[in-house]
């Protein structure tokens, strides 16, 4: 039978390999939770890294204390070390800084969990960014810290401004007509009320009022096919028919005020295989804006002249021409040339125009020489088959 002491030993060395044990079990723990530490921080720092959108991490004072590639080129920078340190308030416009300070606020000051906004940056080139910014809170080491993701959306801030800008022109421009039917109606009420005959005044009221409601049905039809345009619902009823038959018909007002004239060139047996009165929508916006854009100009030519397979149609006039810089925008929705100045229009009356030449597999296009002229032009298909 053991000893005492013998049984002692034994059960003291039996302790000693519980608690090594115990110490494994306890490294093994902490080496595992140590790996997946280490394997979500190369998870994140590979998503970090490889978005497309800006990442940054920041600290309560808007420092940037990390930053992906992708957030770098955003400010139209080439490397790291360009803006690590720096804060994120030293790339802001004096205006917008403001921005920064509230969503500081309510992440730091708040502890708002997230918080989203749209501000603007200034690049390395001194041009402007329009950014989606969405902020988290996270703790590391002991400190609060911001993972921010920036999203570029400079055309979608563009487009919005442009429609709240169209809203405003829009409703101008249909306040105008409206405004100076109500005018003219009063006063032929008026003579009316009085009885008698029908004054040559009268008739000029009446003209008048002919001449707003054609504005109104032009504004109104712009609208219409901007919203069929963008929501791919306007519809071409195709036919083939010579297009000198809306020369002649779609622009009598033109010639009726007797201070310009219409010049056909070309030959008039020509045919098209289009929808007419679209076709006939686009002419008549083309010759519209000649005159309205080239007052100088007196005499507006419509040139028609054959390609293979298609037809070329021109507009010509003798005005002041167009900045080269504005031409590559002028079929862009809402654009109005800014060297103009104000001219009553939607700024829509180009872009439809394009969109309804280019969905009859056509093309549409501008040659102008500053001092000289413009010569605006579209192609359509001569037959079915094309």
């Amino acid at each position: 039978m053991a000893s005492t002491n013998e049984l002692i030993s034994r059960i003291q060395e039996l302790e000693e390999q519980i608690t090594g044990l115990q110490a494994t079990a306890a490294q093994t723990e902490a080496d595992v939770r140590t790996a997946a530490y280490q394997e979500g921080q190369n998870i994140f720092k590979t998503i970090f890294e490889e978005s497309r959108l800006g990442n940054k991490v920041i600290d309560r004072d808007l420092t940037i204390l990390q930053a992906n590639m992708a957030m770098i080129n955003l400010l139209g920078y080439t490397e790291k070390a360009e803006i690590l340190g720096k804060k994120i308030i030293d790339y802001t416009p004096p205006e917008r800084r403001k921005d920064w300070k509230v969503l500081q606020e309510k992440l730091w000051d708040h502890s708002t969990p997230s918080f989203s906004l749209e501000t603007c940056l200034i690049k390395k080139d001194g041009t402007i960014v329009w950014c989606q910014v969405t902020s988290i809170l996270f703790s590391d080491q002991n400190e609060t810290l911001g993972y921010t993701i920036i999203e570029d959306v400079t055309e979608q801030h563009k487009l919005r401004m442009q429609k709240e800008q169209f809203i405003g022109v829009a409703s101008h421009e249909l306040k105008t007509p409206i405004t100076s039917l109500k005018a003219i109606t009063q006063l032929m009420n008026r003579k009316l009320a009085k009885g008698g005959e029908i004054t040559e005044n009268l008739v000029k009221f009446g003209r008048d009022s002919d001449r707003q409601v054609t504005k109104l049905i032009h504004l109104v039809d712009a609208l219409l096919s901007s919203t069929r345009l963008e929501q791919g619902q306007l519809a071409l009823n195709k036919s083939t028919f010579a297009f000198s038959n809306i020369v002649d018909g779609c622009c009598s007002h033109i010639e009726l005020d007797g201070a310009y004239s219409l010049v056909f060139e070309g030959d008039r047996r020509l045919e098209v295989f289009a929808d007419e009165q679209k076709v006939e929508q686009v002419l008549v916006n083309l010759i519209n804006n000649a005159v309205k854009y080239a007052p100088e100009s007196k005499s507006i030519v419509v040139r028609i002249e054959q390609l293979q397979a298609f037809c070329k149609i021109s507009v010509v006039d003798r005005g002041n021409g167009i900045p080269q810089e504005s031409i590559s925008k002028l079929f862009d929705r809402y654009y109005r040339v800014p060297e103009i100045g104000y001219t009553p229009g939607l700024g829509l009356g180009l872009y439809i125009s394009s969109e309804i030449i280019t969905r009859h597999g056509g093309e549409m296009g501008v040659d102008s020489t500053l001092g000289e002229g413009s010569t605006f032009w579209f192609t359509l298909p001569d037959r079915a088959d094309v």
